[in-house]
């Protein structure tokens, strides 16, 4: 497989800033190579960090950045609508008012001296000022964005999401669904229900002072409550992504992040960041946490318990699930299987050559399959009851260094067998993600999609972009097309490529004549958005 020739200052270019603060125009046909099929149609919402500094304050970490929503809409038709706009938060509008950083990033960029943070602490502490700018930690609202119910939601992990106008990307505010969201905090990653019809979502705060707390809720259609459950699970003070099964939300317990009083101090005092202290702690628990969905779980699977947890054999840090199956025989759950990118003991956050967001040379992300199997039952009353702590086998499915892995959107907690990832296809660059993996749980169906530049996530969209609402879906697991972002650091500009899903080839290629800075998390809605008029080939020429 060939291998791009780019140097590492050449694909670093990828996070410079994008200049414009909104773009939006129809690609002109001559740009677009190759055939858009006719059944993709819809709107692949991307979001990622848009600018690399503030004022005159170089950020030290993407992460840092202020969140850019890209809407690629496809009509059916063979154009394509480009849309892009930075989220308007209140630290972004004061800042761009003040032509310099204001607020601090939790990856370390901070506009003040060590003098003015002690400062202001002091303040803090004695009562003088009980919130100050010095202290706050900018919400760069840069993560994930994604649909339901009207709503566009643009959402980071550490602060309230933004709603968006879906045609407009304009920035409506900050959003509190209904004041359901009662740690104020909403995280990037979700799950769909696709049997319940129901959108589940994550919110986590560590606990410094108390414990920390996990709050999941589950909103039914016209956003309609259907469950608001808040967890105090020991040790869990990191969670950035969920799984969903019938019966159970899964998270991690990760060795990765240490809370303590001291780490507080640091963090305000700007001798350290949240970022910063990302690694590896010996004497932590690693751990997959199981909670029940409801108590009716809890009582009949659970034995009265809100959850349960099961040792990782082998520490690690997950960021991201891929899908998970519940194991039942004879009408009894005796297992778990999923799947998950592990980052080893090396792991860090270090912004790696400016190219990638943590250290993928020496710890590169590996796609880890995990059984979970749980011990016989000694309850005589109830032989549904676990009764034993699981059991946790851990296995390398592929080792091809990997992020962002994308499942069929509607079938969380179903049996899936492919996984899409961004990957990279030389064993001596795991940190250059030039290709896109397709992974076969099965064995049969694995493959590489190799790019001419820098891959982003790819996004799974079936065909036809719709969901199959209370019963299996009987189109084939990969029977649609994968979206998938490609900077080309020799031109400066980015790609986007629709590949066909099943076999991985590339069926058209939308080239711009700009650069899009790379991205994190995107999804696809069936629904088509755009702004204007018809596209010029559609416009009767004047004569």
């Amino acid at each position: 497989m060939a291998h791009i020739n780019f140097s590492t200052e050449e694909a670093a270019a990828g996070w410079k800033t994008q200049a414009r603060e909104t773009l939006t125009y129809w690609v002109p046909e001559v740009d677009i190579k190759g055939t858009l099929p006719k059944d993709l149609v819809g709107t692949f919402f991307r979001n990622g960090p848009g600018n690399d500094s503030v004022g005159s304050t170089k950020l030290t970490h993407p992460i840092d950045g202020d969140g850019l929503i890209v809407a690629l809409s496809f009509p059916g038709d063979g154009h394509v609508h480009f849309n892009s706009r930075f989220v308007q938060s209140r630290h972004r509008v004061e800042e761009k008012a003040a032509q310099k950083m204001i607020y601090r990033g939790q990856m370390g960029t901070d506009p003040n001296s060590f003098k003015s943070n002690i400062a202001a602490l002091v303040k803090a502490k004695i009562g003088w000022e009980k919130s100050s700018t010095v202290l706050t930690f900018r919400n760069p609202s840069n993560t994930n964005v994604y649909m339901w119910e009207g709503k566009v939601l643009s959402a980071h992990e550490t602060s309230l999401p933004h709603c968006l106008d879906p045609t407009t990307l304009e920035t409506i505010g900050e959003e509190t669904l209904g004041g359901t969201l009662q740690l104020n905090v909403l995280g990037a990653h979700f799950r769909y229900d696709p049997f319940l019809d129901r959108l589940v979502t994550m919110s986590a705060k560590a606990g410094v002072h108390r414990l920390p707390s996990l709050q999941i809720n589950e909103y039914g259609r016209q956003w309609a409550v259907k469950s608001l459950q808040t967890f105090h699970i020991p040790g869990l003070n990191y969670a950035h992504d969920l799984l969903l099964s019938k019966n159970f939300y899964i998270v991690q317990i990760t060795p990765f992040v240490n809370i303590s009083t001291a780490d507080v101090y640091k963090f305000f005092l700007g001798l350290s960041s949240p970022g910063d202290a990302m690694r590896y702690y010996e004497h932590l628990p690693c751990r997959l946490v199981i909670i029940a969905r409801n108590p009716q779980v809890a009582d009949q699977i659970l034995g009265g318990r809100t959850w349960i947890e099961a040792d990782i054999p082998e520490p690690c840090h997950i960021f991201h699930f891929g899908n998970v199956q519940e194991l039942v025989e004879k009408d009894r759950v005796v297992g778990l299987d999923l799947t998950a990118v592990c980052l080893g003991k090396k792991f860090n956050m270090e912004f790696e050559n400016k190219t990638w967001l943590s250290n993928a040379s020496k710890a590169p992300g590996l796609l880890t399959g995990f059984k979970v199997r749980f011990g016989d039952t000694n309850n005589a009353s109830n032989d549904k009851v676990w009764s034993k702590k699981p059991l946790v086998y851990q296995t390398v499915l592929h080792p091809a260094s990997v992020e962002f892995p994308a499942v069929h959107p509607y079938r969380h907690g179903q049996d899936t067998r492919f996984t899409y990832m961004m990957a990279s296809s030389d064993p001596k660059r795991p940190h250059y993600f030039t290709a896109v993996l397709k992974h076969d749980l099965h064995g049969q169906g694995t493959k590489f999609w190799q790019s001419e530049g820098v891959t982003g996530e790819p996004c799974f969209i079936p065909r036809g972009g719709y969901a199959v609402v209370g019963e299996v879906d009987q189109r084939k697991e990969d029977d649609g097309f994968v979206v998938v972002q490609v900077y080309h650091p020799k031109r400066k500009t980015t790609d986007f490529a629709v590949l066909d899903a099943q076999t991985m080839e590339l069926l058209a290629t939308i080239g711009l004549k700009h650069h899009v800075p790379f991205g994190f998390h995107g999804t696809f809605t069936p629904e088509v958005f755009v702004q204007g008029s018809a596209p010029p080939s559609l416009v009767r020429a004047r004569l």
